[in-house]
């Protein structure tokens, strides 16, 4: 049970195939969109309101996560939608009852963005546990701050940080926006149960590489990182255009930010070709979800993509420049790509801490300082980069 963007539902789908593959009847229960993808898994798919995903795809949700605009007006714009998240939340909550009810489940794994399966343990007693292709997020960490919170500050602020993010967790989450489903079924769950539950009963899994964030001995036993989840499915065939761009272009820059967004994407995607065409390097830019948006007319040495999978692509790079995510970082790393990673928000500041601490890349600057000159100087020292893990 899942919730979020595509990278949220990745670590999903591996383990579903693992489990699969031990003799395990499983169900996805996900946003709509995702059904197709669910559906090469499982025939016993759930859909959770269409309305999250078109909402984080709306214009008002990537201006957010682009950082764009003041903080001051992405507040505001926050504070608009409130009534909007609160009613869409609401419906997944049915949804997932719906399909915990429907299914049966021994077992539900679920993203920290879903609310019911809290429920479900707390009142009906069912086997838990959350899955996390990030760190930083339930578990303190003593020299990091929640991925809400921004930079490393003290020991105590860092830790008191966590301290923030659960209670608004759970007055936010549970106990806000599961509100109603509460009332209308007659269940209470008290703030100290949820703290507790939290704290001490839910099994984690961090989705994770040890080599890129070693496991602080001071987690309590129920805080697993295992490994990064990457599905086994390697069916693609690219299309004629970017096998003829591979084979005159060999081992290209790599650039792109996923599902982020930026205030000057036409501008930025201009800047990196003026750059790649200084170091005379071939570059592929994944314009995705708009962070980059590419001139109608490319040079031969430069090539746009959107929907290209990284197992196939990744091995063919000289060196990737991304936003930071989780499923990004790693997968450069597992195929020994130096990486530069240009944040965001959240957990990205977080990777591209760990990518310059574990020697595997070069700590970038955050997107709303970009500059021709800082990213010419990334590139110049990427291309520079020796490998040290």
């Amino acid at each position: 049970m899942s919730l979020g963007s595509r990278g949220d539902m990745e670590p999903f789908f591996s383990l579903g195939e693992e489990l699969l593959d031990q003799g395990h009847k499983i169900a996805c229960c996900m946003p709509a969109q995702f059904e197709t993808s669910a559906l090469e898994l499982t025939p016993h798919f759930y859909a959770e309101d269409k309305g999250f995903i078109e909402l984080i795809e709306g214009p008002d949700i990537k201006k957010i996560l682009g950082q764009v605009g003041s903080g001051f007006s992405r507040l505001l714009t926050l504070i608009r939608l409130r009534s909007q998240v609160k009613s869409i939340q609401e419906q997944m909550i049915e949804d997932q009852e719906r399909a915990v009810r429907d299914f049966n489940p021994d077992q539900i794994i679920f993203h920290i963005k879903c609310i019911y399966p809290v429920i479900w343990a707390l009142q009906f007693k069912g086997k838990v546990s959350l899955l996390s292709p990030m760190p930083a997020l339930l578990d303190p960490v003593e020299d990091i701050p929640h991925i809400g919170f921004g930079k490393a500050r003290s020991k105590a602020w860092n830790l008191g940080t966590y301290k923030i993010a659960e209670y608004a967790l759970i007055k936010q989450s549970i106990l806000g926006y599961g509100k109603s489903f509460l009332k209308k079924h007659q269940i209470r769950l008290s703030p100290k149960a949820l703290k507790t539950f939290y704290r001490e009963k839910l099994p984690v899994e961090y989705a994770i590489s040890e080599a890129l964030f070693p496991r602080p001995n001071y987690w309590p036993d129920r805080a697993k990182i295992t490994k990064f989840r990457e599905r086994k499915n390697n069916s693609f065939t690219p299309t004629e255009a970017l096998k003829k761009f591979l084979a005159d272009n060999p081992n290209p820059v790599y650039v792109g930010f996923g599902s982020m967004v930026n205030a000057q994407p036409k501008q930025i995607a201009l800047d990196v070709l003026a750059v790649c065409e200084k170091y005379q390097v071939p570059v592929l830019l994944n314009e995705s979800w708009g962070g980059l948006e590419c001139p109608d007319v490319l040079p031969q040495w430069a090539f746009k993509i959107k929907d290209v999978p990284f197992h196939f692509l990744f091995p063919l790079l000289r060196c990737v420049i991304h936003h930071g995510g989780s499923g990004t970082t790693h997968t450069a790393f597992i195929h020994k790509k130096p990486q530069a990673i240009i944040p965001h928000i959240a957990d990205q500041f977080f990777w591209n801490t760990q990518i310059e601490k574990k020697g595997v890349g070069i700590a970038g600057f955050k997107i709303k300082k970009w500059s021709r000159e800082r990213f010419e100087d990334l590139v110049s020292n990427l291309l520079k980069f020796e490998w040290n893990a």
